[in-house]
């Protein structure tokens, strides 16, 4: 096997996608000692990827001889694995780099008065001549994949490579904030970020709305040292693009610590979502192992269950110890804050009396004491008449109950009784504020009531979106979103997604959009919150498969205003839901694809009392 055929097998596992050779540069600049990175990227790294540092530069035949497979390891016995403090430390990057791309080194260490220039196209030296440059290394990688087309062929659109170029930068940056960087994307910039504190770094990244968010850590033992910082619950999300960890000035991904922070957070966030975090770790490096993947973001931990713990429990008492509670917000328009007011000398209020029928029977059809409750219903959509179509699907009721609950493709789920109505709300059961049961004729059906009613909204807004698709709803006051630099990217590439559903929205250089319009079912209270969620399923994917801005913004829309876990709901709530959701055309799925609907059947539950 020839050098160049084993240099472009390493690049397979190294080299991934332009991503890969900015994390390998700007990490050997890092090792150089600079404390100033400029990086230049086209064509979101296919064209160029560039890295300049001031470090300590190589001399001639350091500069020829790094290219070789292994040269500029840090390795030089087993022992040496397991005491690692660099970035790079197995020498493969620059030779895989070479493989296949067009590289040009320029470099020169301060002692020099002149440079060296090394180019090498495929593995193929071309030639090494001496060069007036400053003091550092300047790295050129042209043209990448030029010698692998089916390796170019599968790189994604620009603005996905971009996002994975961007998400490694700041993995380095967010570890090193003594060093400046700075990244520009065809010629425009999109970081520039000084020396700084750590915390200052972060919100440099990350915007400034972060600032107020972020609570410190600090956790101090013998196994290991935590640091950084964390959210408050308030600032919880689905999306994890914040969540970071580091071990020893390197980027780790672990599920197992991320499932210590969820822990800590246990009660006080939605189960789907997780704050911010920023969590830097400080081991023995004879503890650990980094040569576990090529890409070395997976780590072994000798203690991992000891760490584990601890983290848990220094970020609970860190909570502990910080105001999560919600801030006053001061620039709401209204002047009512409702802040009870108690007198010391008022006299104690009379115990409140209880009433109830003891005789009430839920299952019984002829009780009039538990009938329908008489007061207005609390469900975030409309009583008002329904249209048409969603009658016409009414009139099927003991069609659903009586045969089953219909699939997209006809297909039956359960058979359910056609006694149900109409006096359904009779015959229904909240189990913990979070499912509503009923018996059928196959056993017992259980309908999550979340998933219900985010059924019935997205099927609500869907039609709106279809109605409403060329209009526009003017703000009087336009609203100022303050962006990240993914996030702001990702939102300029799908701007004209954002105007066929009816945003007016006008894009500044620092990040931030000012929302001028909005489609007019939606509030301006809710804008930039909606407009948050569709740029993060964009960034998730999810604009680029099949699913479209209309269905994304119907989805964004309803989980704004879907009633939460733990709500309790009148019998006529409930009957109103069923309604509802049996009324669009697939009741038994949320617009994300869970099921809303389970039927326990007859069998299972007699198999229970049998095996008892």
């Amino acid at each position: 096997m020839s050098d160049a055929l084993a240099n472009q097998i390493a690049a397979g596992e190294v080299i991934q996608r332009p991503a890969s050779v900015v994390k390998e540069l700007v990490e050997n600049s890092v090792d150089a000692g600079a404390d100033e990175i400029t990086v230049n990227i086209k064509d979101a790294g296919r064209t160029l990827v560039q890295v300049i540092d001031n470090g300590c530069g190589m001399s001639a035949a350091d500069a020829r001889m790094s290219f070789e497979r292994h040269a500029t390891s840090k390795i030089y016995t087993s022992d040496d694995l397991f005491c690692i403090c660099t970035k790079g430390f197995r020498g493969e990057a620059l030779a895989s780099i070479a493989a296949v791309a067009e590289v040009e080194l320029k470099t020169r260490r301060e002692e020099d008065a002149i440079g060296t220039q090394v180019v090498i196209n495929g593995s193929q030296f071309m030639g090494q001549n001496p060069v007036s440059t400053p003091a550092g290394t300047n790295f050129s990688v042209k043209n990448l994949f030029f010698n692998v087309p089916a390796r170019r062929k599968f790189l994604k659109a620009n603005s996905t490579e971009l996002q994975h170029i961007v998400s490694e930068f700041q993995r380095i940056v967010l570890t090193h904030p003594s060093i400046s960087f700075s990244l520009y994307h065809n010629g425009n910039i999109i970081y520039n970020l000084p020396q700084s504190t750590l915390k200052q770094r972060i919100v440099n990244v990350f915007g400034k709305n972060l600032n107020q968010e972020l609570i410190p850590v600090e956790i101090d033992t013998s196994i290991v040292k935590i640091s950084g910082f964390t959210g408050k619950p308030a600032a919880s999300k689905k999306r994890s693009d914040k969540e970071f960890f580091f071990v020893n000035s390197r980027f780790m991904k672990s599920q197992y610590f991320h499932k210590a922070v969820a822990l800590a957070y246990e009660n006080l966030v939605r189960p789907d979502c997780i704050p911010p975090y920023f969590l830097y770790f400080e081991v023995d490096p004879h503890s650990i192992d980094v040569n576990v993947h090529p890409t070395k973001t997976e780590i072994n931990f000798e203690n991992a269950s000891d760490i584990f713990r601890l983290l848990q429990a220094g970020i609970r008492e860190t909570l502990s110890k910080s105001d999560v509670a919600p801030a006053i917000d001061f620039d709401s328009e209204s002047d009512d804050i409702d802040v009870p007011y108690f007198s010391k000398d008022a006299p104690m209020p009379p115990m409140p009396k209880v009433s109830f029928n003891p005789f009430y029977n839920p299952f019984d059809n002829d009780s009039d004491s538990g009938s329908r409750s008489s007061s207005h219903s609390s469900m975030p959509y409309p009583s008002a008449p329904m249209p048409e179509r969603e009658r016409h699907n009414l009139d099927n009721w003991d069609r659903l109950y009586n045969d089953g609950i219909m699939h997209d493709d006809g297909a039956t789920l359960a058979d359910v009784s056609s006694s149900f109505a109409p006096k359904v709300e009779n015959r229904l059961i909240q189990i913990k504020n979070k499912y509503i049961v009923s018996p059928s004729k196959s056993g017992i059906m259980v309908i999550d009531q979340r998933r219900a009613h985010k059924r019935v909204l997205y099927q609500q807004y869907i039609e709106k979106v279809d109605v409403n698709a060329d209009a526009v709803q003017t703000l009087l006051y336009p609203v100022v979103l303050n962006l990240d630099v993914q996030s702001f990217a990702m939102a300029f590439d799908i701007r004209d997604e954002f105007q066929v559903v009816g945003f007016d929205m006008e894009f500044n250089e620092d990040n931030s959009i000012v929302i001028k319009g909005i489609p007019p079912y939606l509030s301006p209270d809710s804008a930039t919150e909606v407009v948050n969620d569709i740029i993060d399923s964009y960034k998730e994917g999810h604009g680029n498969v099949s699913t479209s801005i209309k269905d994304i913004l119907a989805i964004a829309a309803a989980n704004r205003e879907v009633i939460p876990y733990g709500k309790s709901l009148t019998p006529e709530e409930m009957r109103q839901l069923i309604d509802s959701l049996f009324a669009t055309n697939a009741p038994n799925f949320s617009p994300e694809g869970e099921p809303v609907i389970v039927i326990i059947g007859m069998d299972e539950i007699e198999k229970r009392f049998t095996n008892s």
